[in-house]
């Protein structure tokens, strides 16, 4: 991948060529642009997973820890269980939701000579329509996983359970934003 300027939660992939100028009889190297990578700022909370995976995990892992340390009675087997479906369930419907929402996203064209391409890239309100994003999924998560852990509550009660999962997910996204941040602002992992 080519950087360019700040570091991004996007980029473009790049294939290098050498073109050989006629009128010069040089050798220049060039790079073509094979794909742009990009998604909608609402679904950047849905995908960062994939940028990120130390931070999904450590997400994950925070996640298990709330459940667990706070309902003592619960297995790591279904404490994994449980949180991991939930998420798979809020991930689900977040992504759903994010296709719906602004994008945040505007045209922009790339390339000269006779081969100019439209690529989307990320708008003058992208960023504050992501941490928007972040702020919707947070709480969309809340509601979703509450429910999911209340379904699996008629099994065995779980006091405070909306409190719990809201702890849960503060912890989660915590880590999420957090790490991420950092990566965007110093290039660690």
């Amino acid at each position: 991948m080519r950087s360019e300027g700040p570091r991004s939660l996007f980029g473009e992939i790049y294939f290098n060529k050498v073109r050989l100028d006629l009128s010069t009889r040089e050798a220049k190297d060039t790079w073509m642009p094979v794909a742009n990578v990009i998604f909608s700022a609402f679904t950047v909370p849905y995908v960062s997973f994939l940028l990120f995976p130390v931070a999904a995990t450590a997400a994950m892992v925070s996640e298990i820890a709330v459940f667990k340390l706070r309902y003592h009675q619960l297995s790591w087997r279904r404490s994994i269980g449980v949180t991991v479906a939930a998420n798979l369930v809020s991930w689900f419907v977040g992504i759903v939701l994010g296709c719906f929402l602004p994008h945040g996203l505007v045209p922009k064209i790339q390339g000269s000579g006779d081969h100019p391409v439209s690529i989307l890239t990320p708008g003058p309100h992208f960023n504050a329509l992501m941490w928007a994003g972040f702020a919707v999924a947070f709480l969309l998560s809340i509601v979703i996983e509450f429910y999911v852990w209340k379904w699996y509550q008629k099994r065995s009660p779980l006091p405070k359970l909306l409190a719990t999962t809201a702890l849960a997910q503060g912890a989660s996204y915590t880590l999420l934003i957090g790490i991420a941040w950092i990566y965007l602002e110093t290039g660690a992992f």
